[in-house]
Formats: C-alpha cells, sequence, structure tokens
C-alpha cells in the first residue's frame, strides 16, 4: 500500500486584485481631476467670453458718448458761427462804409473759419461778395476825382469833378455810391483841413459818374479838394 500525497494547490496571488482595484481608483480620480479641469476651463471660457461683451459693451459706449460730445460741439460752433456772423453783417452798413474798413473787413474773411463764412454768406450774401471783391481790387488811388472844378460865387462854392474807380471786380456787382468829403480854403488844402461838407457821387458799372455840388463858403476859398471816403453798392 503506498502513500500517495497530494501537494497543495497555491493559492492565488492579491496582487491582481490589488493593482486592478488601484487602476480603477487612479481612474476614477483622473476622471474626476479631467472633469474638475473641464469645468474650471468652462467656466474661465464663460468669463473670458463676458468679459470681451462687456469690453465691447464699453466701447459702443464710449463711441455713443464720443458722438454726443462731437454733435453738441458742433451746436456749440455753429452757434458761434452764426452770432460772430451777424455781428460782422450788422458792423458792415452804407454808414461806416470808409475805405480802409472795407479792406479790413475783407480781408479778414480769408481767415475766418469755413463755418463762419458759411454763416456770412448766408445772412448778408451781397454785403459778403462786396467786401471781398473790395479787399481783391484794393490799391492805392482805386477811387479818385478827376478834373476838378471850383467855382466861387459869393458865399456859396460850387464843386464839380469826375469821380471813377478802378475796381474790376468790385464794378461787376454793379453800381456804386461813392461818398465824398469836399474841402475849400485860402491856402492849400492839408491833411489836417476839415471838410466843409460831403456828398454821394453815383458810378455806374463802367468806372465812372459825374459829382456836382455847391456848399456855403466864405468867399476867401482859393483852394479845393475832394476826397472819397466811403463806398457802398448803389441799392444794397
Amino acid at each position: 500500500m503506498s502513500n500517495n500525497v497530494q501537494p497543495q494547490a497555491k493559492k492565488p496571488s492579491p496582487l491582481p486584485k490589488i493593482l486592478t482595484i488601484i487602476c480603477s481608483a487612479l481612474a476614477a480620480v483622473f476622471l474626476l481631476l479631467s472633469a474638475t479641469m473641464f469645468v474650471s476651463a468652462r467656466s474661465q471660457a464663460q468669463e473670458i467670453e463676458q468679459a470681451r461683451a462687456e469690453i465691447q459693451s464699453a466701447d459702443a459706449k464710449t463711441l455713443e458718448i464720443e458722438g454726443e460730445i462731437s454733435s453738441v460741439k458742433k451746436q456749440i460752433d455753429d452757434a458761434k458761427a452764426k452770432k460772430d456772423a451777424q455781428e460782422w453783417c450788422d458792423g458792415l452798413t452804407r454808414e461806416n462804409a470808409v475805405l480802409d474798413k472795407l479792406r479790413t473787413q475783407g480781408s479778414a474773411l480769408k481767415s475766418m473759419a469755413q463755418n463762419k463764412r458759411d454763416a456770412i454768406d448766408s445772412l448778408c450774401p451781397q454785403k459778403k461778395a462786396f467786401a471781398e471783391a473790395f479787399a481783391k481790387d484794393a490799391k492805392q488811388g482805386m477811387i479818385g476825382p478827376e478834373n476838378i472844378q471850383c467855382t466861387s460865387n459869393g458865399n456859396t462854392m460850387t464843386f464839380n469833378a469826375t469821380i471813377k474807380i478802378d475796381a474790376p471786380s468790385v464794378l461787376a456787382l454793379g453800381d456804386m455810391d461813392v461818398t465824398v468829403d469836399v474841402f475849400a480854403a485860402d491856402h492849400p488844402i492839408t491833411a489836417s483841413d476839415a471838410s466843409i461838407g460831403s456828398t454821394v457821387a453815383s458810378v455806374s458799372s463802367s468806372g465812372t459818374g459825374p459829382l456836382s455840388v455847391t456848399l456855403p463858403g466864405s468867399g476867401n476859398e482859393t483852394d479845393c479838394g475832394l476826397k472819397p471816403v466811403r463806398l457802398w453798392p448803389t441799392g444794397l
């Protein structure tokens, strides 16, 4: 009789199960981390998108405000230009259209802002055209008397002359009225002599016009003179 001893079966190693558990745990942790990172990234993307939208909204609001400021500024500038234009128009009249002032008024137009020139053109286009034409033609001897004749008759003096305008741009606007100061004295006329009166000569667009006026005198006058002092378009 033989005794056969059967070897004991080896117990399975727990290592695979442990590794499986560890791998499962790691997978769960990785999945959790991935989910957390995804949520975090999505949250950051939303925040970035929201920030971008807020910036765009702020930019749009800034542009809107800048537009409103520009509009208000233009309204203020236009109102000031209209006020200045009205003052310019009111300041140029037949009564104060002395030759030196006309030259100044016309020259000033060149340096004015465009909106002010436009306002003047709208309020008093004829005055603007006249001032510009005068400034363009202005020169020494532009308006002068020719063929002056003075006749004394007791206590009066009669003055006759031809008034000539050498100003093509001015004459293109039509007939002109020239205010002339009249001088008479018992000595050669000087700049310090006061006029004994004035008269208005009408000069046609051809450039000449007659002057004839009789004024009181002392009877002692030996010299006389005529000086154009103002110019204005006939009928304006």
